[in-house]
């Protein structure tokens, strides 16, 4: 018969995430409610946050479901724990679900806190459908990779293996979320991967995916992609940690493109040390226009102490190599890593002006449950200052360093995107390469974020 599933991105409410306006697909509900719906189950997907939705009107759309999931991040934890009680509260029947990254290493804390029934720790589609499932059989007992109510205790299941074969998912439901609502329009992004061979000690993707990489094939990711394209998308970025990982399956992914001949732009991720100048010459070939890089630091002992593999002079070299084929280049840098001081930020930010990607994005060192960095946060000489969740959005320190406060740390991030964008040579550049409206972003909101600031210090 099936199950009424509703599915919850909640929202951020203020805050530094809303004031940028970046809302992403929460693809991660789409996986789930694509494999729900395969398996029998009706399932609506409510993003409350780029739908500007109160809890009174999610609390109306919620009325009829037998399950509520509700997906969380470190910014969307209270407003996620809160809408589980809300919940609750109005309907004690109805079985209440948290997922996500915040909720798999939170997972006790969750229920804690919260009166929610069931945490899904990690990979949700198939631990969700049995609990879909359970519903109707009425047992909890035996679903692998939960933690639950079990009466008056909180029980911990054993976890769950992961899906062997990425290609058995079906593709993320988007037809289920509110699609033209996103920015840019005609634009989507595609995670053809799940997980990282890497351990940044910042990066809490590793342990969510029990430290393995796992890949879908060329041919699946071409289909997906296609269909995107028959529908009238134009614009697809490959969300995976590094797309071009694996070479030969790229590879096989742009000969698929040409002999399809299908015309679409797109971007991926990948590591300077694994610049292959044939594969960057072939996806440009097919449509790879943007690339992005996690550099991180100007710091050679920095970049060993977080485990980023690589060097400053790879960097260097690897930048020198993407100018000759017209890439857009995104490149981020972290401002407060373990370590950091005066001038290793400063070196940062003249790293990023040396290397000259197109776009710079530079972010305050956070930790995240689930990183090795918030497991040991004590090894690394950090400090967290505080303990709102809803500030962790990597753009307002909540640490400080040995030798760097808080308000050091805000001021070196507002100084890096305005010594990095505020050049007469970037901006001539930009006009050049048509990228100033990008350029424009950022900027604004280091201006904002000053404003409100300074209102914020002036204000009762």
């Amino acid at each position: 018969m099936g199950i009424d599933v509703a599915l919850i991105h909640p929202p951020f409410g203020k805050g530094d995430v809303r004031k940028l306006n970046i809302c992403s697909p929460p693809m991660g509900l789409a996986y789930i409610g694509a494999f729900l719906r395969e398996h029998g189950h009706r399932v609506a997907i409510i993003d409350a946050e780029v739908e500007r939705l109160s809890n009174t009107q999610i609390m109306e759309r919620v009325q009829t479901a037998d399950l509520v999931g509700i997906t969380t991040t470190a910014p969307t934890y209270s407003s996620g724990l809160a809408l589980a009680n809300l919940i609750k509260q109005s309907n004690n029947g109805t079985k209440v679900v948290l997922g996500g990254p915040q909720a798999t290493f939170l997972d006790r804390e969750c229920l804690e806190k919260s009166a929610a029934d069931v945490v899904v720790r990690g990979e949700g589609e198939a631990t969700m459908l049995d609990v879909a499932d359970s519903i109707e059989s009425g047992s909890l007992h035996d679903v692998e990779g939960i933690t639950w109510r079990d009466a008056d205790a909180i029980a911990r299941n054993p976890e769950r293996k992961l899906i062997a074969d990425l290609d058995d998912i079906p593709f993320p439901a988007r037809d289920l979320l509110p699609m033209g609502k996103y920015s840019p329009p005609r634009s989507t992004g595609v995670i053809s991967s799940r997980g990282c061979p890497f351990r940044c000690i910042f990066c809490a993707s590793s342990n969510l995916y029990h430290k393995t990489f796992r890949s879908r094939s060329a041919h699946n990711v071409f289909d997906e992609v296609a269909q995107l394209v028959a529908q009238g998308y134009e614009n697809v970025t490959m969300l995976d940690d590094n797309f071009i990982l694996n070479k030969e399956r790229a590879f096989k992914f742009a000969d698929l493109v040409e002999e399809n001949n299908l015309k679409f732009s797109w971007s991926c991720t990948g590591r300077v040390d694994s610049i292959d100048e044939d594969l960057l010459r072939r996806l440009r070939e097919v449509g790879c226009n943007g690339l992005f890089f996690g550099v991180e630091s100007a710091s050679d002992d920095t970049l060993k102490l977080i485990k980023k593999g690589f060097s400053t002079d790879q960097v260097i070299n690897a930048f020198d190599v993407l100018r000759n084929y017209d890439y857009a280049t995104t490149a981020s840098f972290m401002i407060g890593l373990p370590g950091d001081d005066r001038q290793k930020v400063a070196d940062t930010i003249n790293l990023a002006k040396q290397v000259m990607p197109d776009f710079a994005m530079f972010s305050v060192t956070t930790p995240y449950p689930g990183t090795e960095l918030y497991d040991n946060i004590d090894n690394y000489d950090l400090e967290i200052t505080l303990d709102d969740w809803s500030k962790f959005t990597l753009t307002k320190p909540v640490v400080r360093t040995r030798a760097l406060s808080t308000e050091e740390l805000h001021r070196w991030f507002l100084r890096a995107y305005f010594g990095f964008y505020v050049r007469a040579s970037y901006l001539r550049r930009a006009i050049v390469k048509k990228q100033l409206g990008f350029v424009l972003g950022p900027v604004q909101h280091a201006i904002v974020d000053t404003l409100s600031s300074a209102f914020s210090r002036h204000s009762l």
